[in-house]
């Protein structure tokens, strides 16, 4: 048994864990990550599997709660199920679901497949890791949540037509990742298709009713290689592009005004523009006169094309040069810290 997280295999072992509310589960666990194996109700020497994982981020709740719905029910399927719940230490501390991860983590869904393994955090992914390679995954789905206005979409980490396939069963709409963050989905791709779910803002109980009906469409779908005549895509199909930063010297804020404790004011309500055509000319925020650009764009290759997509202006606006579509637009100074402010992408379907 794993000192670095909890391992559970059966109903009989998770029984007492799941008696008490969703909060009480992460109690119970305290503070470590959990995986979790329902064998599959078959008699296969070996039966195929598939994995959900949540709560990847301790302040993305919603997949969490629906995964929990479908265990306390008991039931079996035709594959093994495998559950991983993932930062139990951030989603637990200074109240529930507060943070994305803390100030003495690692991000949880940056570390899969990374080296060294010096951290425990990156020693309890790698042991994982280890278990879910060689449990014959046909599927993995992970799911999230996001901190700005978003539609439901899916991510998927590496192009591939079943991965197409199973976004197209899990939303309506599909961004390309193209990055290389050490996720969860990009180390299982070699396995088998994987997407990330996103499931709108946290809290929000449409947003662990679409959750709860993907989990539902997954593990009710016969399986995912390809059929004859099976050509299911998303309606829409967007692909990161590049990803915008404020610079780290800068004190920004969203709402307020330039002062002296504020170097740039991010207008409020640019979210609205997630997967929408955000204009040219269209004012980003407001920095003194005469200071420069307090933005930076950078391409999948961190090549620097800030002034591509943005110019300050001389009363002190900062605008967009061309027209852009904004996914992942954030709203909060933390999460850009931790992240990005937003990624630029392109429609491909």
């Amino acid at each position: 048994m794993s000192a670095l997280y909890h391992r559970f295999d059966g109903y009989e072992e998770l029984k007492a864990l799941l008696e008490g509310s969703d909060e009480d589960v992460l109690v119970s666990l305290a503070g470590k990550p959990a995986l979790m194996r329902i064998a599959a109700a078959g008699t296969a020497p070996i039966p195929a599997a598939r994995l959900i994982a949540c709560l990847m981020h301790g302040n993305e709740p919603s997949g969490y709660r629906a995964i929990l719905e479908v265990l306390r029910r008991g039931e079996r399927f035709p594959f093994d199920l495998w559950v991983l719940i993932g930062n139990v230490r951030a989603a637990t501390q200074d109240g529930w679901y507060a943070h994305r991860y803390l100030d003495d983590q690692e991000d949880f869904n940056r570390v899969w497949d990374v080296g060294p393994t010096t951290t425990r955090m990156r020693r309890c992914a790698a042991e994982m890791l280890a278990e879910l390679r060689s449990a014959s995954l046909e599927a993995a789905i992970d799911l999230h949540n996001n901190s700005g206005q978003n539609p439901y979409y899916a991510i998927l980490p590496a192009p591939s037509e079943p991965g197409v396939r199973l976004a197209a069963l899990c939303a309506d709409t599909m961004l390309q990742w193209r990055l290389r963050a050490f996720t969860l989905m990009e180390a299982l791709t070699d396995l088998c298709p994987t997407v990330a779910v996103e499931c709108g803002l946290p809290h929000l109980p449409e947003g662990t009713a679409f959750a709860s009906g993907v989990i539902h469409r997954f593990l009710a779908a016969e399986g995912f290689a390809a059929s004859a005549g099976d050509d299911a895509r998303p309606p829409r199909i967007v692909e990161m592009q590049h990803r915008v930063t404020v610079r780290p010297e800068v004190t920004f804020g969203f709402g307020g005004v330039v002062d002296e404790e504020t170097d740039l004011v991010i207008l409020p309500g640019l979210d609205g523009y997630n997967f929408e055509v955000l204009p040219a000319e269209h004012t980003i925020g407001h920095i003194d006169v005469g200071a420069a650009m307090p933005l930076c764009v950078t391409d999948m290759s961190r090549v620097d094309v800030t002034d591509r997509y943005f110019r300050t202006t001389p009363d002190g606006r900062v605008i967009t040069t061309e027209d852009v579509t904004p996914v992942m637009m954030t709203t909060t100074v933390v999460q850009t810290r931790r992240d990005c402010l937003f990624y630029i992408s392109r429609r491909v379907d």
